[in-house]
């Protein structure tokens, strides 16, 4: 990873109220500056060839776009409110729908613009390149002609990068992982994948981000985009995704450092007749495989240590997941928000970094997750869980702490609510095995410790020397984590002069 950049992580595709999802611009905002680095609102704007469903469905979709139109100036004055260099950035933009086409999201680099109501993507682009914004298809894999992207317009102009991955699944390949059930359009059509535009030798990035309709940017599980930046700033972060300097994650904030002979992700450059690719992934679970995909095919596997020894665990920084949530599902009828109260105390260590997991559901607009630092040893945690409402019928969230300690180190939960009660485990305890808490008597909440994660087992760093056709070729590398939790880089193009 080049020294002189950042890494930072944002969300810019997301609903709400302003549009057919819900929950208030101000409660998106609020819920984006508590766990991301940048995030740009995308309300619903307008469907040209949305047609009828023949039982007065499309006014669901009709009725969004209405409120998006009359609460635009709204939309508009708190997205430009809220931007703040160096720690907080925040983006303007829309959500273009078409059968034809296939949606795209529009963002913008300044604020107080308009809508564009286009008839046709051709149109929607020679806008997009007058205002210097950005236009990114999603849920690519969809069927063309019902919603899914349409690769024979494809331009670089104006989209640099393309969404491999939202709630809606993953269009990288139509195998695979996270295939595309949860929305309505149909499953993965291999025509419409990431792989075969990249094999018709189109260029693109990869992001992912959430799609998310229930206010809550950044939603884990749902998809966010790892950027590497100059600073955080508007025109920073838009320079990394147009240098396609990005990559996509499905949740768990992967780092990825990914080079090409030297050049970093998302670059295009000459070589001869090999290429070395040098890379370094640190992930927030064990690492099940890293893997490089060199046109379309797996040309090379890394793995992390699978045992590691508990005398050298601690040598190195560890990490540790807290997790919270469960209690009775649907069946039981007992459709409850519980409330969170928790402070966690390290002892003989320190909290040197940590990473949210904060899942969506369920729907509130005056609730909000706080994970809040106190010092380098404390950490209180104010959230709330349900499973009625939550993204597939999950209703968990967790925090992956990065931990600076010893054997000796001990984890302490004082918890206030939903009930009272506390737990002590040492670094040794936890290394061997999970330990957790219930709140109460079957079926009540809980949360749960996992067990620690060596730095051998979440870091892999290698390198490889690989073969070129005589033709252009694309590289990108491919990170699945043990708990199924996935990353994409932009892929490097070579010979693509």
């Amino acid at each position: 990873m080049n020294e002189n950049l950042n890494l930072v992580f944002g969300d810019i595709h997301n609903h709400n109220a302003h549009g057919y999802g819900v929950g208030s611009i101000e409660r998106s905002v609020d819920i984006a500056r508590s766990h991301l680095d940048f995030f740009a609102f995308t309300g619903h704007s307008s469907w040209h060839d949305l047609g009828t469903f023949g039982e007065g469905g499309e006014s669901h979709f009709n009725d969004g776009f209405k409120r998006l139109t009359e609460t635009w100036p709204r939309v508009q004055r708190v997205i430009a409110d809220s931007n703040r260099d160096q720690e907080f950035c925040s983006f303007l933009g829309f959500e273009w729908h078409s059968n034809r086409f296939g949606d795209q999201c529009v963002v913008f680099p300044d604020d107080y613009q308009p809508i564009c109501y286009a008839q046709s993507v051709m149109e929607l682009r020679r806008f997009c390149l007058t205002k210097s914004a950005l236009m990114i298809p999603h849920h690519l894999a969809y069927m063309q002609g019902l919603r899914g992207v349409n690769w024979g317009e494809f331009e670089e102009s104006c989209t640099p990068v393309v969404e491999i991955y939202s709630w809606h699944g993953n269009s990288e390949d139509d195998r695979g992982p996270y295939p595309m059930i949860s929305g309505s359009p149909g499953g993965r059509r291999t025509s419409n994948t990431v792989r075969q535009a990249l094999a018709d030798g189109l260029r693109f990035g990869f992001v992912a981000s959430s799609d998310n309709h229930a206010g809550f940017p950044g939603a884990y599980g749902e998809g966010l985009m790892g950027a590497l930046v100059a600073d955080l700033t508007r025109p920073a972060i838009l320079e990394a995704i147009r240098d396609r300097r990005t990559y996509a994650l499905t949740g768990d904030r992967i780092e990825l450092g990914f080079t090409v002979n030297g050049t970093l992700m998302g670059n295009t450059i000459e070589a001869g007749k090999d290429i070395e690719v040098d890379f370094t992934v640190a992930g927030r679970d064990e690492i099940e495989v890293v893997e490089i995909v060199q046109d379309g095919i797996v040309v090379h596997r890394s793995y992390a240590v699978e045992n590691t020894p508990s005398d050298t665990t601690f040598a190195q920084s560890f990490q540790i997941r807290l997790e919270w949530g469960w209690g009775p599902w649907g069946p039981l009828s007992m459709n409850r928000i519980t409330e969170w109260d928790l402070d966690l105390t390290v002892e003989q260590g320190r909290i040197e970094r940590f990473f949210p997991c904060l899942a969506s559901g369920p729907f509130d607009e005056d609730r909000r997750h706080r994970l809040t630092p106190i010092g380098d040893n404390h950490l209180t945690i104010r959230s709330y869980s349900s499973r009625p409402g939550a993204f597939r019928e999950n209703p968990n969230h967790s925090v992956v702490l990065e931990i600076a300690g010893s054997a000796k180190t001990t984890f302490k939960v004082k918890m206030a609510k939903p009930s009272e009660g506390s737990t002590a485990y040492s670094a040794a305890d936890l290394f061997a095995a999970s330990q957790g808490q219930h709140t109460g008597s079957y079926p009540s909440e809980s949360y749960l410790w996992h067990r620690i994660l060596p730095a051998a087992a979440t870091r892999v760093s290698n390198k490889c020397t690989l073969p070129l056709p005589g033709t252009r070729s694309n590289v990108y590398l491919r990170v699945k984590q043990k708990n199924g939790h996935m990353a994409w880089s932009s892929p490097v193009f070579i010979n693509y002069r």
